[in-house]
């Protein structure tokens, strides 16, 4: 007899510490392909409608979780780049005039922060 233990060789691999598997991208990805392979196609109308919306909340949920750490950093990049502590502060700066003479600059950074919420709520835009 070896002593090698198989008690867990058919379990999926435990790589989400501290939690077990499955771990939450993985929960939510299994109800949103349960919603669009299982309960849509037998649906109609608007039950139809509310479903696929909710199967696109699911997917969104997985692109915000998936994304935070690299938008948040790119975000923070910008501000700094604009010299705004956070959101509330770089609207202040933009009510104020800060950025009058450097417009192009400005817009540009805009860009940048609209382009990483698009990346999350609807990729296909830049398809």
């Amino acid at each position: 007899m070896n002593n090698v233990d198989m008690s867990d060789w058919g379990l999926p691999s435990r790589t989400n510490y501290p939690y077990d598997a499955p771990s939450a991208i993985e929960l939510i990805q299994a109800v949103e392909e349960c919603i669009t392979d299982e309960i849509v196609p037998g649906s109609d109308g608007s039950t139809k409608w509310k479903l696929r919306i909710a199967a696109n909340a699911l997917k969104i949920a997985v692109r915000e979780i998936e994304g935070r750490a690299f938008h948040q950093d790119g975000l923070q990049a910008i501000l700094t780049d604009l010299g705004a502590v956070d959101m509330p502060d770089l609207s202040e700066k933009i009510k104020a005039g800060d950025y009058d003479e450097r417009f192009e600059m400005l817009q540009e950074k805009l860009l940048a922060i609209v382009a990483m919420k698009l990346e999350v709520a609807n990729p296909r835009h830049f398809k």
